[in-house]
């Protein structure tokens, strides 16, 4: 129940607890709900001391504390790590587990702070004297209500017994090679603060709990395959235990056989039969298409056969009716050479037609060539008009005398607008100058309707239309002049042809 609990709260450990699993959690859990209870938790690599102390932590009501080793990580980091530590369970009085394995161990002066804080339960230079200073007025209460005397030793000594009572370190080392017993003689603190508990090698039915406990995610056929196969594994992983221990005695080398190994071995299993399953898989599906492709294509053929009958069938009526119209085509390819011949007697008519033709279009471009420069002079006129001319020209109150004869003209011929000519109506027409230009440059001088060329044409006889008046009254009048007049002229021009 506790393990299911741990496992909702917190990262999913998928641990099988045969019965030497529940001894460590049950001594680990005793050693650190000891006031000054430290352990010191001796196993190869994957024997589960981790993984177990967090169990031990959470039945006790432990927070568990361990170390983000980097690359980077250094004496400093540890002693902020330790700083942290000390005051949660001195000054706050949480239960707390330091979890610390060999690994983390990237230098070896971590273990002079280690070796101080098992051997008294305080570490001497950690706090500056002021920070100290805090940490016991933090306390002052509780040591009050705990009959301690008022002063630093005693404070000190209270804050001490509360690190011991709430902070407890357990140690996770391996036995492999000579690091540990040159740690141990060094730093004594290891050895003689510690309870020292052992992860012996898995037993047979451990191993085969494990592996059975491991199997149960992948389908094998029933239990009895499934524990026939645990059992096996078991047995391949003692055999080998034995053969390293042959190996040891008659070469004098280790071959170290652990629970990590077994375990891999179980992954790499489950791996292998994962991937065989999914080449089978394939190579099945495989078959059931090409199976199903064969009955296809052997349908297919006699669909093809059925089919090949009917249109060849089909095909000896088509030569029968091809004979036909080969003889059809005979007496019309007769007909046709008698076409031919009148043909060609209606095509010397066309080329005496289409000489007269070109002669034609080429009197009709002289005369539009003839019309090209009032077309020119219409649109350089449109050209030379400024914004400047236009806005001065629309900005008279009243018409000057005589440029009536140029706005009504534009009215006409831009605006299409007949009745009741006004210079109110030829202002609101040059309202917006640049779109009043845009009209004049897009106007198509040879779409002119010739209702419109008839109303101008007064405009045009008028004595006081031409550019050289219109120039004295105003510059855009005048240019508004020569566009007019050149206009019409090219639209006469151009409707002549």
């Amino acid at each position: 129940l506790k393990l299911q609990e741990y496992n909702e709260n917190f990262a999913m450990m998928d641990l099988v607890l045969f019965e030497p699993a529940t001894e460590h959690i049950t001594r680990i859990a005793r050693i650190v709900q000891n006031p000054s209870g430290n352990a010191m938790l001796i196993g190869v690599g994957g024997s589960g001391k981790q993984s177990l102390s967090r169990l031990a932590a959470y039945i006790s009501g432990m927070e568990v504390k361990q170390l983000q080793v980097t690359s980077s990580f250094k004496v400093d980091d540890l002693k902020e790590e330790l700083c942290g530590m000390f005051k949660n369970a001195g000054v706050k009085g949480i239960p707390t587990m330091f979890l610390m394995t060999d690994s983390q161990i990237v230098n070896d002066r971590f273990l002079i702070y280690i070796n101080a804080l098992l051997a008294t339960g305080w570490i001497s230079d950690l706090f500056p004297k002021d920070e100290v200073d805090g940490l016991l007025g933090n306390l002052r209460n509780e040591a009050k209500a705990a009959g301690i005397p008022d002063n630093p030793d005693s404070m000190l000594a209270f804050l001490i017994a509360r690190i011991k009572a709430n902070l407890h370190v357990v140690l996770a080392f391996s036995p492999v090679g000579d690091v540990f017993r040159v740690r141990a003689r060094r730093f004594p603190g290891l050895i003689n603060c510690t309870a020292i508990n052992f992860f012996h090698p898995w037993p047979r039915d451990a191993l085969i709990s494990v592996a059975f406990r491991n199997l149960g995610d992948i389908e094998l056929g029933g239990d009895e395959v499934q524990n026939n196969i645990a059992i096996h594994m078991a047995e391949e992983h003692l055999s080998v235990t034995r053969a390293s221990e042959m190996y040891k005695k008659q070469q004098g080398r280790y071959n170290y056989v652990t629970p990590k190994s077994y375990l891999q071995l179980i992954t790499f299993y489950k791996y292998l039969l994962g991937t065989k399953r999914t080449e089978q898989r394939a190579l099945i599906d495989r078959l059931d298409v090409g199976l199903a492709t064969l009955k296809k294509t052997a349908k297919d053929v006699e669909e093809l056969k059925e089919d090949l009958v009917v249109k060849m069938e089909g095909v000896e009526k088509q030569k029968a009716a091809t004979n036909v119209l080969l003889e059809e085509m005979g007496v019309q390819r007769a007909d046709a050479e008698v076409q031919q011949q009148a043909a060609s007697v209606e095509a010397e008519k066309a080329g005496v037609a289409s000489a007269a033709a070109a002669v034609i279009e080429e009197e009709a471009a002289g005369e539009l060539a003839e019309a090209e420069p009032a077309m020119q002079a219409a649109k350089g006129a449109v050209d030379v008009l400024d914004k400047k001319m236009l806005t001065e020209l629309k900005g008279f109150p009243k018409c000057p005398p005589g440029v009536d004869l140029v706005t009504d003209a534009c009215l006409i011929l831009v605006e299409h607008d007949y009745k009741k000519l006004s210079w109110d109506k030829a202002k609101k027409m040059m309202a917006n100058v640049d779109q009043f230009k845009g009209k004049l440059a897009a106007f198509r001088g040879e779409d002119i309707p010739e209702e419109d060329v008839a109303r101008v044409k007064p405009y045009l006889d008028h004595p006081d239309f031409t550019v050289e008046t219109m120039q004295k009254k105003s510059a855009a009048a005048a240019n508004l002049a020569t566009w007019i007049i050149n206009i019409v002229n090219y639209n006469r021009i151009y409707k002549n042809v």
